[in-house]
Parts: C-alpha cells; sequence; structure tokens
C-alpha cells in the first residue's frame, strides 16, 4: 500500500506536474502518502482528482482502502466492484486482499482466512511487499476473531520482520501492537500491556492511528482501571472524529467504564452480544454460556453468571472456577465481583476466611524492571523541581501493569490464636480460630470501636479488648478497623495484610543506616554503638545498602499518598524514595526500622519480601527520637519487645516480630500468593498491613466490649465449629478446589 517508507518525505517532495500520467502517479503517491499518515479526508480528496484526471482503477481501489479504513463498508465495495474488471495481476491481488479484509469485519472469520491465505501466495509470487504484510496483517485479525491466537501471532510477527525489512518501522510497531492485541486476547495482560509500550517506543504513530489508542483503553479497563482508560479513551475519540473514521469499540468501551462506575444505562442502550452488558442486564443463561469458550475475562464473566443462577454448592463450585481461568492468565478483573458473590453466599467460618483470603488478593508486585527504574527517577526529578507529577504518575502505574508479576514465596502459617475480619456489603464479620477451633461472628459498629479505642490512647487510658484471651494474636483487620490501635490493646498482636504475610526467620546478614534531609539524626550516635554502614541518602544507594541486610534503618521525613499507597515515601537527599521504589528489592531486608513520621511504607516492605517493620503511625517529637530509636536497637533482634519499649511514641511491629512467632511458625503452605493492594480505608495513615506488639496487657475496665472468641464478640453472637486441623488456616483440600472445567483457548 506504501509509496514510501517515509510518507511525510513522500508529501514533501512529490508535485503534481508534468504529462498526464505524471500527474496521476504523483496524484497516486500523495493519496497513499497520506492514508498512512491518517489523513483520509486528504487523501480521499486527492484519490478523486486523480479518479477524475484519468479514471484510472488504482484510483477507485485507493478509495476503497480509504473506505474500509473509515467504516464505510458499503462505499468500499462499490469502488472495488469498479475497480476489479480493470485490474490484472499484482493490482488484482491487491484488490482480493481489500475483499479479504471486508470478510474480516462481515463474515466467518474462516472464509476471511481462505480468502487471504490465497491472496497471500498470489502476493509472495509477485513479490509485492508492502501489500503482503497488509494480507498477513489482515489474516492475523481474521485468526483472532476465530480464537486461533497463535496462528494470528505468527502472521503478526512475520508481518513485522517483512515490514522491518522494506524500512516501514512505523507499520512494523503497528504489527507489535496487534501482537500485543493477541496477548489481550489470550489472557496475558502484562504482556498486552508491555507490547503496546514497546510499539509506542518503537515508532507507533496514535494520531494517525487512534485506534492503538482504542486497544490500550481496553486493556486498562480489563486492569481495573477505569479512570486511566477514559484518560486514553477522550484523545481517541477526539482524533476519530477529526479523521472521520467510525470504530464500534468505542462506545462499547465508553459504556463498559459507565458500567464499572455504577452507571449500566449506556450499556442497556447499546445491548448487543457484549457479555459484559447482558450480564448487567441480567441474562445469565446466555452469559454462563461463553465460561468454557472465549478470553479469559469472557469465561470468567461466564462463571459468574453461572455462579449467580446457581445453589449455594453449585455457585462456590463457578466463583472457584472463575478464579482458576484468571490466575492462569494473571488477569485481575472480575476477581472481586466473584470473591465478593462467595462471601455472600458463605456460612461457614472456615469458608468465610478462605474467602476473605481470596478477595483481599491482588497482582503481585512486579520485578525490578529498568524501564520502571527510569520512570521513577523521572517522577523523582519532577517532583524535587515542583513539576506536575500526574502524568509520570500514570507512566509508572502502567509500566507496573506492563511488568510480568513477580513469583511468590510459600509462606508459613502460623500456629497462634488467629482473628480475621471481612467488611463487605456493610457487615464487618470475625472469623476466629483458636485451640484448633472455628467460629464465626459479627462486630456491630467498628467504627465506634476504633474512635474509642484512639481516644483510650491518647488519654493515656487502657483500650477494651476485641480478641480472645492469648499472650499472643495474629489479627488480619479490613475496613475501618485498619485505624485500630491494636497495638494498645495490651496483647502481643501481630497485625497482617493477609495470611500470605506471615513469614518466620529466615537469616542474617548486615546492618544499614541512612539519614534523610532536614532530620535531627539518631544514626551517628547509633551507628557508633551498634555498627554497620552508613549509606548515602540517595535512593539508587540506599536501595543497594538495603539488599540482603538484617536490619535497615532510615531517619528520613515521610508522606502518606492516600489514593496509592505505593506513592507514599520518604524524602532522601535526591527526592522521594517511593514504595514501587521498595518494590524494586530483590532481597529486602529482614526487619526495617523506620524513623520517620506516617511514611505509609510499612505494606510496601512487607509485600517485598520484609518480615518486620518498626514504624510510627503518629508524629514523634525530633527531641524524643533519640532515646527512642536507642531502645529500639538494643532489643532488635526481638522487635516486638523494641516496639514495646517506644508503644507511647506510636511505633508499632508490623509484620511477623516475636521471639514466639518466630520458633513456632508452622511450614505449612496457604493456597494463595502474595499481594499489593489498595488501601480499604483511603486516607488513613494507619498501614493496611500491619503487626503490632506491644507492652503488658492491661487490666479490662467493666464495660468494655468482649473479646471475640468462639461464641463471643463484641456486639454480637458467633457460631462455632469442630477442631481444625493443626494448622488451623489452612483449608482443606475440597475447600479450596476450583470445581470447574478448564477450557482451550485476549
Amino acid at each position: 500500500m506504501s509509496a514510501s517508507a517515509d510518507p511525510r518525505a513522500t508529501i514533501a517532495t512529490t508535485e503534481v506536474r508534468g504529462t498526464k500520467a505524471q500527474r496521476a502517479d504523483a496524484l497516486h503517491d500523495l493519496s497513499v502518502a497520506h492514508v498512512e499518515l491518517g489523513h483520509l479526508d486528504v487523501a480521499a480528496r486527492v484519490a478523486r482528482r486523480g479518479l477524475r484526471l484519468t479514471g484510472e482503477a488504482r484510483f477507485h481501489l485507493t478509495l476503497a482502502w480509504i473506505d474500509l479504513d473509515r467504516g464505510r463498508r458499503r462505499q468500499s465495495l462499490r469502488h472495488l466492484d469498479a475497480a476489479t474488471p480493470h485490474l490484472r495481476g499484482r493490482e488484482l491481488a491487491r484488490a482480493r486482499c481489500l475483499r479479504g479484509l471486508h470478510l474480516c469485519q462481515t463474515a466467518e472469520p474462516r472464509l476471511a482466512v481462505a480468502e487471504l491465505t490465497a491472496v497471500i501466495r498470489e502476493l509472495r509470487r509477485y513479490g509485492d511487499d508492502r501489500w503482503l504484510a497488509n494480507a498477513l496483517i489482515g489474516r492475523g485479525i481474521a485468526r483472532c476473531g476465530a480464537i486461533r491466537l497463535g496462528a494470528a501471532e505468527a502472521d503478526f510477527a512475520s508481518a513485522q520482520t517483512l515490514l522491518q525489512a522494506i524500512g516501514e518501522p512505523g507499520r512494523a510497531a503497528m504489527a507489535l501492537h496487534n501482537r500485543g492485541f493477541v496477548a489481550m486476547l489470550a489472557g496475558d495482560l502484562p504482556l498486552a500491556l508491555r507490547r503496546y509500550e514497546e510499539a509506542a517506543k518503537a515508532g507507533l504513530d496514535s494520531t494517525s492511528r487512534p485506534e492503538a489508542l482504542v486497544d490500550r483503553a481496553e486493556a486498562l479497563l480489563a486492569a481495573g482501571l477505569t479512570t486511566e482508560a477514559r484518560r486514553v479513551l477522550a484523545p481517541a475519540m477526539e482524533l476519530l472524529r477529526r479523521c472521520n473514521r467510525h470504530v464500534p469499540e468505542l462506545a462499547v468501551l465508553s459504556a463498559r467504564c459507565a458500567l464499572r462506575d455504577g452507571d449500566p444505562e449506556p450499556a442497556r442502550r447499546l445491548g448487543g452480544t457484549d457479555v459484559e452488558f447482558m450480564l448487567a442486564a441480567g441474562e445469565l443463561d446466555a452469559v454462563a454460556a461463553h465460561r468454557f469458550r472465549g478470553p479469559a475475562q469472557t469465561r470468567a464473566l461466564g462463571w459468574l453468571a453461572q455462579a449467580r443462577r446457581s445453589d449455594r454448592r453449585g455457585a462456590l463450585a463457578a466463583c472457584r472456577a472463575g478464579l482458576k481461568v484468571l490466575d492462569e492468565h494473571h488477569g485481575d478483573w472480575p476477581r472481586r465481583e466473584l470473591t465478593g458473590h462467595a462471601l455472600e453466599l458463605a456460612r461457614t467460618a472456615r469458608e468465610v476466611l478462605h474467602w476473605s483470603e481470596q478477595h483481599r488478593r491482588r497482582v503481585s508486585l512486579p520485578p525490578n524492571d529498568p524501564e520502571l527504574a527510569q520512570a521513577l527517577a523521572r517522577l523523582r526529578r519532577a517532583r524535587a523541581y515542583g513539576l506536575p507529577v500526574e502524568a509520570l504518575e500514570r507512566d509508572v502505574r502502567r509500566l507496573t501493569l506492563a511488568s510480568a508479576p513477580r513469583s511468590g514465596d510459600s509462606p508459613a502459617t502460623p500456629d497462634l490464636p488467629l482473628v480475621s475480619f471481612v467488611f463487605h456489603k456493610g457487615r464487618m464479620r470475625a472469623v476466629t480460630v483458636e485451640n484448633g477451633r472455628a467460629s464465626l461472628g459479627e462486630v456491630e459498629d467498628p467504627a465506634r470501636l476504633v474512635r474509642e479505642a484512639r481516644l483510650a490512647v491518647a488519654a493515656g487510658r487502657p483500650v477494651p479488648g476485641l480478641l480472645p484471651d492469648a499472650e499472643e494474636v495474629v489479627v488480619i483487620p479490613d475496613g475501618v478497623l485498619h485505624e485500630m490501635p491494636w497495638a494498645a490493646l495490651g496483647q502481643r498482636v501481630h497485625v497482617l495484610p493477609s495470611l500470605r504475610h506471615w513469614r518466620p526467620a529466615t537469616r542474617g546478614g548486615h546492618r544499614m543506616w541512612v539519614t534523610g534531609p532536614g532530620v535531627r539524626s539518631e544514626v551517628p550516635a547509633l551507628q557508633r554503638e551498634h555498627g554497620g554502614t552508613v549509606v548515602k541518602s540517595t535512593v539508587e544507594a540506599t536501595l543497594a545498602g538495603m539488599e540482603g541486610a538484617k536490619i535497615a534503618h532510615i531517619a528520613a521525613h515521610g508522606h502518606v499518598h492516600s489514593g496509592n499507597p505505593l506513592f507514599s515515601h520518604l524524602d532522601l537527599g535526591d527526592g522521594p524514595l517511593y514504595g514501587y521504589d521498595v518494590a524494586r528489592l530483590g532481597n529486602p531486608p529482614e526487619v526495617v526500622v523506620l524513623s520517620a513520621c506516617e511514611s505509609g511504607l510499612a505494606r510496601a516492605f512487607l509485600d517485598a519480601g520484609t518480615r518486620t517493620v518498626i514504624a510510627s503511625v503518629l508524629p514523634v517529637p525530633d527531641a524524643r527520637v533519640g532515646e527512642a530509636m536507642a531502645e529500639v536497637h538494643r532489643r532488635i533482634d526481638h522487635p516486638a519487645e523494641a516496639a514495646r519499649a517506644v508503644a507511647h511514641l506510636g511505633f508499632s511491629c508490623y509484620g511477623t516480630g516475636t521471639r514466639v512467632a518466630a520458633c513456632s511458625a508452622a511450614a505449612k503452605e496457604v493456597p494463595v500468593q502474595r499481594s499489593c493492594e489498595e488501601p480499604t480505608v483511603a486516607g488513613t495513615s494507619t498501614p493496611d498491613a500491619t503487626t503490632s506488639t506491644h507492652g503488658p496487657r492491661p487490666e479490662k475496665p467493666a464495660g468494655a466490649p468482649t473479646a471475640v472468641t468462639a461464641g463471643r464478640a463484641a456486639g454480637h453472637q458467633g457460631r462455632s465449629e469442630p477442631p481444625l486441623p493443626a494448622a488451623a488456616t489452612t483449608l482443606p483440600p475440597h475447600e479450596a478446589s476450583t470445581g470447574g472445567q478448564r477450557s482451550s483457548k485476549e
């Protein structure tokens, strides 16, 4: 199709003059160059001028291509019908290629594949590489429609290689983008986003091919990033309007965005066969039929529909099957819809515990990707110079999604009393596992309990109990209970974001110290007493010093990001150390001490693999930091005891941090993976995933809420169950199975 490897150069150097044949050649070259740049109106005007000049069939062929690109199939076919009787050889093969591309959109994909396969043989015989690339891309699109994804990937890869060889990098980038679309259909969202990024860097011009923005928006929506998808759709809609190009997917994606935001009306108006729209309309039988075929998200939605139309037992099995599909393809939507439906149906303590762990699960942390490191460096510089950071933060989030997720380890299961809270549909339920028995209860007005506890801490009074009467307890909070000052309850309380974060002590290592700017530092005195290495106050030096460390101590000002905890940060000499930076650690410190006010990074360290974080959730007076940190490091071998000594300043021990816990952790696997999730309560300064272990237990005052134990909880009546196995939080096989069928394959 191309008149030149550089269409802009063609436009700049081509003059319409000379003989009639010379002018016709110039007009043809100009029209094709404008097509490649997406200037379809200009291209059509130039082609019509050439058609009036000579009436040659090649101008009909160009106009047929332009109308097909605009979505005007009827006009395109008229031009093809006018051109075909006058074409021979190579030009006729090109016309057949366009008819094959029509079949990709209007007929059974197998017909398009058959037609384009014949055309590809002809074009290879003529050595017409540019149109051969067109045909390969068209056949790849048809094979996507037929869900023959391996063959589609091969066609797009061949087209990419061919276009690179003939010096058309922009169109080669489009073929690479199409390979991302294949990955999207296959359900490999990180690979799809990564290929979209690579295509943009390789020269894909989204202003001339705004359909690429539509594909990117679809991928972002699949990742659950509705706001990001809207931001990409807006310029795509404007560009397509300017090009006078019709893309049916635009209306569908806009309606999906509205549906995710709670507005089903656009989806109802569109109707049709879109699976998500049919599910919103309550067409459960039709949607459930998709659970064995199609892209991963389509199958997951089919299992969700199956769950909604089944009895309790069948619904739970369908939810497990839907999650299995998403797990196999690194999908994250509609995970929470599946787990939320299962939570509504869960009756026993074991079911609620299992499904609450599934409901908390998120995509794993990304690996230490060089492009992500560069994006974070750009964000750091912008923040340091007071420049806008919103677009740079979007780049970081997009690159994080495009990275292959980090493989999780196999955490141990705590052999301690456990209370797991889950807030869903306006109810706060609590599963208590103690002495091999599990009970299920409901907590009434948890917000009131949190307010009363915080007031008690501020006044120096004992905090009412909410936990079993045990020396040590593992707590998994949810909702407003993330703001509970668990350490003040008196017991050794391990506050974790999920069971996946329980880790025993594993190794030794060095001790490192770093001080941020503007901080009255306690580091010199501590380093003289305890040894170790003082690290330069830069992000890269700090990350390098933390790799493989036993203890890392960071004295710096902290800042909490309420919208995304991975953008919370500590101020260092060359800019912020973000939670995303912490995620880059391959071998994180075993114990981290954050001598900072409300950094919000405890969760990031725990997700990265740190066992214990000692940090404060309150502003700490500078005059008292030195004495507090000296006491912490005297007892650092037992972080819970260290945190207990400075609990009055708001410090807590997050993670697995007591002597008993480290010795008694059972070596059993929990059938879920580590995750990185947004905070349940936006704006809380208390890290979502924390472990708090403080001080001697105060006497419970009269009238205090009773403990959440078997059959008792604050304001509720629980239901007790028979004893569980020794590792009570590991579910038996029949509880963890998927119960669904696998189907072959977005």
